[in-house]
């Protein structure tokens, strides 16, 4: 799902041309070999390995949530904060 929402940011200036695009600052994944080349591919500038430590950052407005339906709660109730 994170591929899919990666390529759509990509996308997204073909598509509804919008005035102002997000900035990919970070994406996190589970191990470190895989995030890292999704940042590479998808050209997110930085990357964390924990979910927990993105949402702890300064800076970060949008969090775009592209995991299993039935973790989006915790996530979502953790990012609000």
């Amino acid at each position: 799902m994170g591929k899919d929402h990666s390529h759509a940011y990509l996308g997204m200036p073909f598509f509804f041309h919008p005035e102002v695009m997000p900035v990919r600052k970070a994406i996190a994944g589970r191990t470190e070999k895989t995030v890292t080349k999704a940042a590479e591919r998808f050209g997110w500038e930085s990357y964390e390995t924990s979910w927990g430590k993105l949402i702890e950052r300064k800076g970060i407005d949008l969090i775009d949530i592209a995991i299993p339906n039935y973790t989006h709660k915790e996530l979502a109730i953790a990012a609000s904060k």
